[in-house]
């Protein structure tokens, strides 16, 4: 059993722990070369593998539906993208000029939809986005300390640099308390981005790019935002995962 404190919200099991410990192992070894992708695929993919064998049983039979109810959204998800993009490229003379990035898209909107639906699934609305929420202001706030380490920002400017952090927080704080209103304001934060960054002008030339940064980018942020607006009054409390 996991001996990480209590109060800490993530209580995973020592396969789990090694599982992840391989993803990210995986991901900082493609600097070195991308066979190491493999191990990322094993840390993600192998615990569910085992399973659904049944030679590994550290899941209980909720965490079980969580896993397998996401495991069928991310099937839909990535079955009408492709639908869409069958339609796409074969109503045209279109082409792609990195079909490699087909593959990331792929990989990207499969992993993603599967992740956020079990967090939502077994955290429940309102605690999986305020989580996401805070962890995206974090991140914000890394990058601006390390950048404004580099280029010896002033203070002034760290403090500037800092401000679209604070939306994050904000509605972190909001969504616990007004899940409804949260989540309307992150899906008008996130037709902004898709606005301000133009992946709204889609065209055959870097349009696969531009969806696996629009999925990154902008799909914590979607996701919460339609998750609070189904939100119910009180979710049922759960263990945490």
């Amino acid at each position: 059993m996991s001996r990480l404190p209590k109060w800490f919200p993530w209580h995973p099991s020592p396969a789990t722990l090694i599982a992840t410990g391989a993803v990210i192992l995986g991901v900082l070894l493609t600097e070195v070369s991308w066979w190491f992708l493999v191990l990322v695929g094993v840390g993600a993919l192998g615990p569910g593998i085992l399973r659904e064998l049944g030679w590994l049983k550290d899941k209980d039979e909720f965490q079980r539906r969580a896993a397998q109810r996401a495991g069928y959204h991310a099937f839909l998800v990535a079955g009408f993208v492709a639908v869409l993009l069958t339609a796409y490229f074969r109503s045209g003379e279109r082409q792609i000029k990195d079909p490699q990035s087909l593959a990331d898209l792929f990989l990207v909107l499969l992993w993603c939809t599967w992740l956020f639906s079990s967090l939502f699934a077994y955290w429940g609305a309102r605690r999986t986005a305020t989580r996401i929420l805070l962890i995206f202001g974090t991140f914000w706030l890394l990058f601006v300390v390390a950048e404004s380490v580099g280029e010896r920002t002033s203070p002034l400017g760290f403090i500037i640099h800092s401000l679209p952090a604070v939306p994050f927080f904000f509605l972190a704080f909001l969504g616990r308390r007004w899940p409804r209103v949260a989540g309307a304001i992150l899906m008008a934060v996130a037709a902004f981005f898709i606005y301000f960054f133009g992946w709204y002008k889609v065209g055959a030339s870097g349009m696969v790019n531009q969806t696996v940064t629009m999925i990154l980018f902008i799909g914590p942020l979607l996701g919460s935002g339609v998750a609070l607006l189904g939100a119910r009054a009180e979710e049922p409390r759960t263990e945490s995962a």
